[in-house]
């Protein structure tokens, strides 16, 4: 092999390797309204946000229930619920006390209790999302605790302290006020359900530039 020949082979393998990289690591979109997640793509849907009804006090848990049906499911919720469908599957997240009552549906898991933040009133909002490995979100805090509960796949936390590794079946809860960054790891998508009781008078999410904001755990 020639020194031009062995350069340009040389070349072309760290091009490979970079568009691998760049591939693998890419920016997960901005949860929203009927993101493509709805329609089995990649994604972050925002499923439904309310206001939870006055006198809401700790201690309260993320109760997570199965159903075999959209009209179960929804027939079971209340005030402090809301239906989800993702996964095939239809799910009862609600917000409320430990409690052996699951509204007809099969228990899934309950995270918590959660640490409210002081607000006048709450408000919960549920998401759904999808993405692949090596995506990651911007750096973002909400105004209220966030719960996730694991689908399927992996993935990793980042926040000052810490940068948990959550798999299939794993829950997390991470107070109002923390900073993270959620990165996909593993070897196939992750999918994952997750609920923000904030602040109603406040946005859920706020958001930072990317390469701003103070250094994180960064995941393993």
């Amino acid at each position: 092999m020639t020194p031009h020949t062995a350069w340009s082979a040389s070349a072309l393998t760290l091009v490979s390797v970079l568009t691998a990289h760049t591939a693998a690591a890419q920016q997960m979109s901005t949860c929203v309204e009927n993101s493509p997640e709805r329609r089995g793509e990649i994604g972050c849907s925002i499923i439904e946000s309310k206001v939870l009804p006055d006198g809401l006090k700790e201690p309260v848990f993320w109760h997570v229930d199965r159903f075999d049906s959209p009209d179960a499911a929804r027939g079971a919720g209340g005030p402090a619920s809301i239906a989800v469908e993702a996964a095939g599957t239809w799910w009862l997240m609600t917000i409320e006390s430990a409690t052996e009552d699951h509204h007809g549906g099969r228990h899934v898991t309950q995270v918590g209790p959660l640490p409210l933040p002081r607000a006048a009133k709450y408000a919960m909002m549920v998401q759904s999302a999808v993405f692949t490995p090596g995506m990651y979100s911007l750096t973002h805090h909400h105004s209220g605790v966030e719960a996730v509960y694991v689908i399927d796949g992996e993935g990793c936390y980042e926040t000052p302290t810490r940068a948990p590794k959550l798999r299939k079946g794993d829950t997390l809860a991470l107070p109002g006020g923390t900073l993270m960054r959620a990165v996909v790891t593993g070897s196939k998508p992750r999918h994952v359900l997750a609920v923000i009781v904030h602040d109603a008078a406040q946005p859920a999410t706020m958001r930072m530039e990317e390469g701003t904001g103070p250094p994180l755990v960064a995941c393993k």
